[in-house]
């Protein structure tokens, strides 16, 4: 019997009905407003004013109604993008400490053309206009802010670090001007936080919230204050803030890993039957396919299988993880004159993400002894389950001396330690004149991150004892042909590994982990000179930034023998699996996502006490020679010209950016010379003495691998010019129409600013000893690519919008992106210079542009709210993306559309307001997004929807209860690999259904 839940159609059917409604609810507000604005008509030209007093009154009614709340946030946020001479999207905070989101991100989805990507539910990262989330530049009021992941650093700012309390408003621009800073080719963010001055005296809130979801069943708290001061002469002014948070996040995960073409083969090795699509037509870029090194496979029953695809390994894991968030804001601000305002800024956000995981995987292992058989998707080329069986007592391979044991499911699980902080200063001086404005910053950000501890441990149910051999799992079996994995294992796994049937795999017990810190220094100064007239103003500006990146790795180590460091994996002890170091019982609460008949999983805890209590606490073991420093500089200057008459206003700049980069990353080569003690014949002697974890005996780990680290020079100069011109022009009061055409860019990755590669050598000997693993003779690994050129775009923009009621609005704007160069991921195999050599390295994970590319679209928008408080924001974006060739030497590799592209999204809200209560309602659906090639095949994104509720009720003046529910209907996130269909699963992710409830109090 197969565990897990697959969606039903009542299940499907209820969503359905939720989304529709709410579509529906949103075009039925939207559709009165049109009634309601042909009442509101002034009467022909030709008539007497006198005869249309309808239009008057209206006017007069509009400024006599006095919103307040959620409706005056978006009437305010409306009002700006109107004003505004580029096109931009504003989010405005409701009221102090009270952003419309849970997430500054999730806030982000709801505005045309964006999508976002989710860390455990929360938005994380947000990309614009169908481009990849590192061209999107989020600033912090008008400045970068730094963020350190755990693993290589990024451009692309991370929101989950940042608390949505201390944002005042949020700017979204879609085409830029010359005054900003460049970087986005995606488009540009602009946090924008409290000011004392800007606040009343004393004013300020304080909040208390908890949060509940159904995969930790865990209530947690969050805290939340500011509180802002200013003298009574408005001179002096002072704002502090923090907010506390502890979150548990469990996600539920199933995963594949390389996804390869099984053929048999000729005596020459040359593939009898090419890899095909489901309609049987072969890969332009063959090459490019993943092919399995051996041949197909045969079942117990003789079945022979080739020609087909199928995961190398199937994964499901329980991923548990408790973070703590902490964020502080202090900001001062004093007028020494009249004319002139310094304001400093201090931000702290200090983000703990412990987790542990725990994975059951069922790899390839299995299809020599056990596998009785495969499913397939429709088209029979892709295997969509497969079940693995161990055979009758005295049979088949249990006759044989020793008697085969099942490896599977291998029980694997990783423990981390980590922690990210940020700190932020920054002072602005300015300067206001009757004609002349001034404006002078100077800042530094810092952040650090990755784990103090990250430690990977990996189980088989088995022993393989001479004489003493048992099985602890008779039966393996994963199938995906619903959507959500499911796996299934006998009955008595739990029990056989609590009893002392398993080994630990010491080849895949160890320590590794990677630390990041980035750093930025800027300075800048923007000059306004004011006019009358046609020319409105003038504004020069230059600035100054250099960024700093130091990326360090290493690990941690128990040793058995400190004189000697030898490991304790090395061990016989390091091989023996105590009952201790696995769960009493299966872990539970699995509700989606994937399933399993029993899910077995290492405590850690335990498993840790007692390597602590055996060998000591861990030794760190840095890479100092594995270096990592790099940094750029940056020169910008810009002159941008703003224009008005009448209805017609605009602007039109220069901006030029001087880039220089330079440092030093490392070449990392790892030669992996032999892993098991040979036998009485030699290296390629099968008799190899077995270990205690019933694999071969291994050499210790210094023996049988070594390790060269080279140098490699990083500089790299290049200037750019960067034209931009913005208008818009008011054809009557409420009806607008806008353009805009510009050249923007966006730099390399922070990981792919260094051309270091970091590959593997097998030996002969190596490949031999791990050849049922997959493993083979020759070179692997990932490296940037020296070749690699910068992200550009020519955009192109032209908009209409009506605001036919305050607060109301009606628009549609078209873009064009023409794409320079755009970056591809890559995995495939390619040829390169290694010490000296040209060898083929297989398969080798990197980086490639794409030749040019288009990405155009439509936004359609419109909002709207009835007198009585019921309203509605409605908006749909489609983009269309060539596809494009990706060159890699100088050789077409692949085609591919843009990376991070979606062809559609929607975003639709209901709300009602009184004078107290709040109601919300938000659907968010994004259509399948295109990510990297894998096995010369892109992944996709599956389309992915979400409902959200809000609620709030003042149950006095300043006194707020509210509630949210996140995931109304509990989707799950999934991933497939080619276009052709979404049977090759590659990831389905729940991370669940959440829900707020909290009390607030404004003063």
């Amino acid at each position: 019997m197969k565990a897990g839940q697959i969606r039903s159609p009542e299940v499907r059917g209820r969503e359905r009905l939720v989304r529709d409604l709410m579509l529906t609810a949103g075009v039925v507000v939207g559709l009165s407003a049109v009634p309601a604005y042909a009442q509101d008509q002034p009467a022909p030209a030709d008539a007497q004013p006198q005869a249309s007093p309808q239009a008057g009154d209206a006017a007069q009614e509009d400024e006599a109604i006095v919103v307040t709340g959620y409706r005056r946030s978006i009437e305010a946020s409306l009002e700006q993008k109107r004003e505004a001479n580029a096109f931009v999207d504003v989010i405005t905070a409701e009221d102090i400490g009270k952003f419309p989101d849970k997430n500054v991100a999730d806030a982000l989805q709801r505005v045309p053309g964006v999508i976002i990507s989710r860390d455990g539910g929360e938005g994380s990262r947000v990309s614009i206009r169908g481009l990849q989330e590192g061209l999107t530049l989020t600033l912090l009021n008008g400045n970068f802010l730094a963020g350190a992941d755990s693993g290589d650093p990024q451009r692309s700012f991370n929101y989950v670090l940042l608390p949505s309390d201390f944002i005042a408003s949020t700017e979204v621009y879609k085409s830029p001007e010359a005054r900003l800073e460049e970087g986005g080719v995606g488009g540009t963010i602009i946090l924008n936080t409290r000011r004392p001055l800007d606040l009343p005296a004393w004013s300020g809130f304080a909040s208390v919230e908890g949060t509940y979801s159904d995969t930790t069943e865990k209530f947690e708290p969050q805290l939340s204050g500011q509180v802002s001061w200013k003298n009574e002469a408005e001179t002096f002014g002072i704002l502090v803030g923090g907010v506390y948070q502890k979150r548990s996040n469990r996600e539920l995960r199933g995963t594949t890993e390389t996804w390869r073409w099984w053929s048999d083969r000729d005596a020459d090795g040359n593939v009898l039957t090419p890899a095909t699509d489901i309609n049987g037509n072969p890969y332009a870029n063959d090459d490019a396919i993943s092919y399995w090194p051996g041949e197909g496979v045969t079942a117990r029953d003789g079945t022979h299988y080739t020609g087909y695809w199928a995961p190398q390994s199937v994964n499901a894991e329980v991923f548990n993880q408790e973070r703590e968030r902490w964020g502080v804001q202090a900001t001062v601000q004093v007028k020494p004159f009249d004319n002139v305002t310094v304001t400093s800024n201090y931000f702290r956000f200090q983000y703990s993400s412990d987790f542990t995981s725990n994975v059951l995987k069922i790899p390839e292992w299995g299809y020599g002894n056990f596998f009785t058989g495969p499913t397939f998707d429709p088209s029979g080329t892709i295997f969509q389950s497969a079940r693995f069986e161990v055979p009758a007592a005295g049979t088949e391979c249990l006759a044989n001396t020793p008697p085969c044991t099942m490896e599977t499911p291998q029980l694997a699980g990783t423990y981390s330690r980590e922690k990210q902080v940020s700190n932020t200063f920054e002072t602005e001086v300015k300067y206001e004149g009757d004609r002349f404005h001034a404006v002078a910053k100077f800042g530094k950000t810092r952040a650090t991150g990755g784990p103090s501890m990250r430690f990977n441990v990996a189980a088989k149910p088995r022993l393989t004892t001479t004489g003493a051999e048992r099985n602890g799992n008779f039966l393996s079996a994963w199938d995906f042909t619903g959507g959500d994995l499911n796996m299934e294992f006998s009955p008595g796994l739990q029990e056989n590994l609590r009893n002392g049937i398993a080994q630990i795999d010491i080849g895949s017990t160890g320590s590794g982990f990677t630390n990041s810190e980035l750093e930025q220094r800027y300075a800048q100064l923007d000059l306004t000179r004011r006019f009358d007239g046609f020319l409105n103003s003038i504004q020069v500006g230059a600035k100054w930034r250099e960024l700093n990146v130091h990326r360090e790795r290493g690990r941690n180590e128990w040793y058995a023998d400190p004189a000697t460091e030898l490991r304790y994996q090395d061990t016989p002890e390091g091989a023996i699996a105590r009952p201790e170091y696995f769960y009493e019982s299966p872990i539970g609460n699995i509700p989606r996502g994937v399933g399993a008949s029993s899910f077995p999983g290492i405590d850690f805890e335990r498993y840790l006490a007692h390597i602590n209590t055996t060998y000591g606490p861990s030794v760190r073991v840095p890479e100092p020679e594995n270096v990592y420093n790099l940094s750029e500089r940056v020169w910008a200057g810009y002159v941008q010209a703003n224009f008005e008459s009448g209805g017609f206003r605009g602007n039109i700049g220069l901006r030029v950016a001087n880039t220089k980069q330079s440092g030093v990353s490392t070449d990392r080569l790892e030669y992996l010379d032999d892993y098991c003690v040979d036998g009485p014949g030699g290296d390629f002697d099968p008799n190899k003495p077995l270990g205690p974890d019933g694999n071969c005996l291994v050499i210790p780990l210094e023996q049988r691998r070594r390790l060269v680290n080279t140098p490699v020079d990083q500089s790299k100069s290049y200037t750019d010019w960067l034209p931009s011109l913005n208008v818009s022009y008011e054809i009557t009061p409420n009806l607008l129409v806008r353009g805009a055409v510009a050249k923007v860019i966006a730099r390399p990755s922070i990981h792919e600013l260094g051309r270091q590669r970091s590959l593997t050598y097998r030996s002969e000997a190596w490949a031999f000893d791990r050849g049922q693993f997959g493993e083979f003779e020759g070179w692997s690994g990932e490296g940037g690519n020296a070749e690699l050129k910068p992200f550009s775009a020519w955009q192109y923009d032209v908009g209409i919008e009506w605001y036919f009621k305050r607060g109301s609005v009606i628009g549609m704007t078209l873009f064009r992106k023409e794409v320079s160069d755009f970056i591809v991921p890559l995995v495939l195999d390619v040829t390169r210079e290694v010490a000296g050599q040209q060898v083929l390295i297989q398969p080798y994970s990197t980086n490639a542009n794409g030749s040019n590319a288009v990405s155009q679209g439509i936004e359609l928008y419109a909002q709207h709210t009835l007198p009585f408080g019921l309203g509605a924001q409605v908006n749909f974006t489609y983009n269309d993306t060539s596809v494009a060739e990706i060159t890699l030497d100088g050789q077409v590799v692949g085609n591919s559309p843009l990376v991070g592209s979606a062809k559609t999204q929607i975003n639709a809200s209901v709300f009602y307001e009184n004078d107290r209560l709040l109601l919300r309602a938000s659907y968010n659906r994004r259509g399948e997004r295109v990510q990297g090639l894998s096995s010369g095949l892109n992944i996709y994104d599956a389309p992915y929807q979400q409902i959200d509720l809000n609620a709030s009720y003042e149950l006095m003046d300043g006194l707020l209860l509210s509630a949210s529910v996140i995931n109304l209907t509990k989707e799950v996130e999934r991933q497939h690999l080619g276009n052709d269909t979404d049977a090759r699963f590659v990831r389905s992710n729940y991370f669940g259904r959440r829900a707020y409830i909290g009390l607030s109090y404004k003063f």
